[in-house]
């Protein structure tokens, strides 16, 4: 062989006995992990001694017993402020503060020409239907005092979506925060789901399938019949016509509750299951349209319906029994919803409760309502909510108001001294508030006087005297402390005797309510799921604080 040759024969065999290099398979990048989403969901006057009483009576197929399984109970959520409201307890849950520093301390406010208006009125923005913007003045977050979880999460991540949906402003507003994605609330009067100028110009696209009328009616096309007889007549203590219900507008007291019957369909809805079945389904609407998996979701959902059915046939009706099987009928079927949508691991849920409630005064001469009254059922002599075995009444705020307008002419002479009564609250005119020291103090007495005769009050604060820095715990002056905020306007705080209340006047004369300090309405359940980072299945007895709903949430939005 030549030696060119060889050379280039020796090159080629070292070249081809060079170890070659591994070659690296290619690798498919992991999806990125959806956002957080997350569900808020606020039962509207579930006290806690109903969950503790009636959960476990539920079937394993519902949704409570899959959050019971799946998740943890803290079966004694706390409010730490006496006044025990819609609007100042979901005020409370969504920011983390009592009334004193959120400046949500009730309700309603006197109107100035003897009736009421809602806490969130808003002269400054106007109601907003699927057609745009209307004349009709709105609801805002104006009179809000500190910042909300939605607010929060809007900082942190201004991509977030933020939904919140109700059938009351009160109970949507402060869970969609001062700037959501939507803030939705059903209006009886327009009978459809509407929004104000403050969250919006214009309602999402979404709403039109089922938060408009026609899909409303359709709900309303069936009266609302017993889902499961046998179930409610096993475990209701009173009869279906049992003394105090309230017939809202000839709808009726017993069932079946006719729609065709009520003077006010729309309102009657409300007071239905299927009131919370509209809720669900735009909800469900929102899932699938408003949702990005790329930026966390906040869903708030409020659902008011058990409120207005125990404001209206009490929390013994078999209404109520009713209320709560469908509800959990309807949160099993919502839950396999955000399976669909999410994953069964791709979603996180927070539920509690805005305040409790008190049994119908008539309830008194059914022994069998009551067990806490059996000496052997009461722990140490005392029942743990605080639930009365006495006489009870009801507080009609306009009487009241009338009562306490005659009884301030006659200490004054005449004049309009007493603007009115919001539960449970009274405000004076711009006329009284201006009077000297010592003609102020002698209008003090003479209302606080006046109150004192009825049997149903319990005491009465002059709201001047609330310190101006609160204690800690649970005493009595703690909790109205939290609830009275500086520069509140109301005079005089009249707190109900246990088991009595300010009629709420659905119909009047009739019915139950809350508002009190007691821990029947004071006390809520909070159940808490989240796949993989909250212990399943777990009961927490002892007392929690309802900022726990709040961190919670935040805990799982990843803030």
């Amino acid at each position: 062989m030549r030696p060119i040759a060889l050379a280039f024969g020796l090159l080629a065999l070292g070249c081809s006995a060079r170890p070659v290099a591994p070659t690296t398979p290619a690798t498919t990048p992991a999806a990125p992990r959806p956002a957080p989403l997350v569900v808020t969901l606020v039962v509207d006057q579930f006290a806690a001694w109903i969950a503790e009483d009636r959960l476990p009576l539920l079937p394993p197929d519902g949704g409570f017993a899959r959050l019971r399984r799946e998740g943890t109970w803290y079966r004694h959520v706390r409010y730490g402020h006496a006044a025990t409201d819609t609007a100042p307890g979901h005020s409370s849950l969504y920011t983390g503060h009592a009334p004193r520093e959120s400046g949500i301390l009730a309700n309603e406010l006197p109107d100035g020409r003897g009736g009421r208006v809602s806490i969130l009125r808003d002269e400054a923005s106007r109601i907003v239907t699927h057609e745009g913007v209307t004349d009709a003045v709105g609801s805002s977050i104006a009179r809000l005092r500190v910042d909300t979880l939605a607010d929060a999460l809007r900082a942190r991540v201004p991509g977030a979506v933020i939904v919140s949906i109700s059938l009351k402003d009160r109970g949507a507003i402060f869970g969609g925060g001062r700037r959501p994605t939507a803030t939705l609330w059903f209006d009886p009067a327009r009978d459809r789901f509407v929004t104000s100028t403050a969250f919006g110009q214009t309602l999402p696209s979404w709403v039109d399938p089922h938060g408009l009328p026609p899909a409303l009616q359709a709900l309303r096309a069936t009266p609302w019949t017993l889902s499961d007889e046998p179930w409610v007549r096993a475990h209701a203590a009173t009869p279906d016509d049992q003394p105090g219900e309230g017939d809202l507008d000839g709808w009726g007291t017993t069932f079946p509750h006719d729609f065709a019957r009520a003077r006010r369909p729309a309102g009657a809805l409300r007071a239905s299951p299927m009131g919370d079945s509209a809720v669900l389904a735009l909800a469900g609407d929102a899932l699938t349209s408003a949702r990005d998996p790329r930026a966390p979701m906040l869903l708030a959902l409020s659902l008011s319906s058990n409120d207005y059915i125990g404001h209206l046939f009490g929390p013994d009706s078999w209404e109520a029994w009713d209320q709560l099987r469908q509800l959990d009928a309807s949160l099993g079927r919502f839950f396999a919803r955000l399976d669909a949508v999410a994953g069964s691991d791709g979603w996180s849920l927070v539920l509690s409760a805005d305040h409790g409630i008190t049994s119908l005064p008539e309830v008194s001469a059914i022994p069998a309502a009551r067990p806490w009254c059996d000496g052997a059922s009461v722990r140490g002599g005392r029942d743990a909510y605080e639930r009365t075995c006495g006489p009870a009444g009801r507080l009609d705020p306009d009487e009241v108001a009338r009562e306490l307008q005659a009884a301030a002419v006659r200490a004054l002479g005449e004049g309009e001294w007493v603007r009115g009564v919001a539960d449970p609250y009274v405000y004076l005119t711009e006329s009284a508030e201006a009077l000297p020291a010592p003609r102020r103090e002698v209008l003090q007495a003479a209302l606080t006087a006046r109150l004192r005769e009825h049997p149903e009050v319990e005491r009465v604060i002059d709201t001047r005297t609330v310190p101006a820095s609160c204690a800690e715990g649970e005493s009595a002056e703690a909790l109205l402390c939290r609830a009275i905020p500086d520069r509140s306007g109301a005079a005089l705080y009249a707190q109900a005797r246990a088991g009595s209340f300010f009629d709420p006047g659905y119909t009047p004369g009739r019915g139950a309510s809350h508002g009190s300090p007691y821990l029947f309405d004071r006390a809520v359940p909070m159940l808490v799921r989240a796949p993989g980072r909250e212990a399943a299945g777990r009961v927490v007895d002892e007392p929690t604080s309802y900022t726990e709903f709040r961190r919670q949430a935040e805990r799982l939005l990843g803030m």
